[in-house]
């Protein structure tokens, strides 16, 4: 086979997208209702009195706060007799959408074409997981509306189709083409020493000879070009080839990979993956002002002024195993309320304690009765967060009060986390030399901010940490950048240089020299909300024993075998056997 590399002196055409089939418009406006019943699959179902919502967001967030279930989105396509000719010339049409929160069913004109994730009573979720199906091109009607409709289960959390885009397209010369792919590192995170390759595998399923290209794109996170390779492939009917492609990494990092076949100049399903090369070496050098030390320390001090007064009221409904549930108050920094459900065995005793950080904009939750034996359990809502959402004040947590560090949300939500420590060492069945710390996201953030800020937790194990290393996480990702660049054009008097001085009081990569427990850090390869990259600036700044854990497979988010690997940690450095 012929290899052809393309070199940096030509890198930026790697930029350039590949030509793929027709694509149908599609709006992120459906038809929406919770419930569950069959015949919503069906084209002659009525939903006119259904309400309307978007697939961008959760529909916790479009007026179902709190609600757990199933959903059904509706959607009418029009596909015109031209569309509808060149969809079946190459034998159907491709649906993509990013990600469904938790499990899903697709229909087409009443047809079941696939799942991702499992309903009831086998569930399974699939959150952060790109969703593809293949609808037969018989089931497409030419020249008419065509019924698109969507079955989800939410089990927890934020619920439904949360989809940046809805991909409809007429399948290529490929796409029914058996393409599997696998890079040999563990958890395709490349250490030095390994051989840096793909492994492909290719089945010529199309009852004809194939002649295609197999394309390899590779670009730095911000997507800087790195290489591209292309291989011919010519595969009889029902032949198989399995082929190396090797690639080079030029530096410690993560990767964007693009792999897919081409044919006649048409690529077929472009697979994305995120790939690691040696993340321990990844360099993000702190840029801690000179009174970054004396700015915290005088925070600390000014949280201490504020007498925390703290309030318990049993939720009785909620107690009903081997633990009490409680509803907490107390007052933290400037004398603001801020809550937290709590949770303790009924057994008298002195126990370890869990401080539980929340995501951002995360739904309120409660502890479960029964859960984590042996520990008491603390889920804090920050300030405006969790509990106090549907009645902020401070709108995007992200920039409210960003033109100064004083007056800076994150500077009370950090001092938030310690209050939630004060509380915990109050009471009397907990075992304030016992306190351990965890959240994924925003809270995985906030438990490395309060591993730096109180030590008097013992251990931490923050998932897929966010607020780290601002500059490259801007230039990585859209969001939150996007909600700093709304705050710059309402603000003429602000400039990113002053938002980056404010924001770097803050940083967790600034403040994680400042730990001193163990860490046990879990990530997502596919990460695009909080990027592996900011994951370890931060992580790599830690000076105590520390260790780490990526899943290939996951988004934003870890797999269910997570909990019990951190509870395992927990016990291990409390002494627990």
């Amino acid at each position: 086979m012929k290899n052809i590399r393309i070199f940096a002196f030509i890198g930026l055409l790697l930029l350039a997208l590949p030509m793929q089939a027709q694509e149908l418009n599609v709006d992120n406006q459906w038809k929406f209702s919770i419930g569950d019943d069959a015949q919503w699959a069906l084209p002659k179902f009525d939903d006119s009195s259904w309400k309307t919502i978007s697939s961008v967001y959760p529909w916790e967030s479009q007026g179902y706060v709190d609600y757990d279930g199933f959903g059904w989105y509706r959607k009418q396509i029009i596909i015109s007799a031209s569309e509808a000719g060149q969809i079946k010339k190459y034998g159907g049409l491709m649906i993509k959408y990013n990600n469904v929160d938790d499990a899903d069913e697709l229909y087409f004109n009443g047809y079941k074409i696939g799942s991702t994730g499992g309903m009831p009573p086998h569930y399974e979720s699939k959150y952060g997981v790109l969703r593809k199906y293949i609808v037969p091109a018989q089931y497409i009607k030419g020249g008419q509306a065509n019924l698109l409709a969507v079955r989800t289960y939410d089990g927890g959390g934020g619920g439904g189709i949360v989809s940046d885009k809805i991909t409809v397209r007429s399948i290529s010369g490929t796409d029914k083409v058996k393409f599997t792919y696998n890079f040999p590192a563990k958890e395709w995170v490349f250490m030095q020493g390994d051989p840096q390759l793909v492994n492909v595998s290719i089945t010529n399923t199309l009852g004809e000879r194939l002649k295609c290209n197999v394309v390899l794109k590779i670009t730095t996170d911000d997507y800087k070009p790195v290489d591209s390779i292309s291989v011919s492939v010519a595969l009889a009917k029902g032949a198989e080839l399995n082929k190396e492609i090797p690639f080079q990494l030029p530096a410690p990092g993560f990767y964007r990979v693009s792999l897919y076949l081409e044919k006649n100049g048409i690529a077929g399903d472009v697979q994305k993956i995120n790939i690691g090369y040696e993340p321990e070496k990844v360099i993000s050098v702190p840029d801690a002002k000179a009174d970054f030390e004396s700015f915290w320390k005088q925070s600390l001090a000014d949280l201490a002024k504020t007498a925390p007064d703290f309030r318990m009221t049993l939720i009785p409904e909620r107690s009903t195993g081997a633990k009490n549930i409680y509803h907490v108050e107390m007052m933290s920094y400037m004398n603001t309320k801020i809550e937290g459900y709590y949770a303790a065995p009924k057994a008298e005793g002195k126990y370890p304690a869990i401080a539980v950080y929340m995501g951002y904009g995360s739904e309120p939750y409660f502890p479960h009765t029964d859960g984590n034996p042996g520990f008491c359990e603390f889920i804090l809502s920050v300030r405006g967060q969790g509990i106090q959402k549907a009645k902020s004040a401070y709108g995007n947590w992200d920039t409210w009060g960003l033109a100064d560090r004083d007056t800076y949300y994150y500077r009370g939500a950090f001092l938030d986390l310690v209050r939630a420590v004060d509380f915990l060492v109050s009471r009397p069945e907990v075992n304030a030399e016992q306190i351990v710390a965890e959240g994924g996201s925003q809270g995985g953030a906030f438990t490395l901010a309060a591993c730096a800020l109180d030590h008097r937790i013992k251990a931490a194990a923050p998932t897929i940490p966010f607020l780290s290393d601002y500059r490259d996480y801007f230039r990585i990702v859209s969001w939150p950048r996007s909600d700093f660049e709304t705050y710059l054009a309402q603000h003429p008097d602000a400039n990113w240089e002053k938002v980056y001085n404010v924001l770097s009081y803050f940083d967790i990569k600034n403040l994680a020299g400042w730990i001193q427990c163990p860490v046990y850090m879990a990530a997502g390869l596919q990460d695009e909300v909080c990027p592996n990259h900011t994951n370890f600036a931060g992580f790599n700044n830690i000076k105590s024993e520390k260790k780490w854990v990526i899943y290939h497979d996951q988004g934003h988010g870890t797999p269910n075998e997570w909990y019990q690997l951190r509870m395992d940690f927990f016990k291990e450095k409390l002494g627990i056997k």
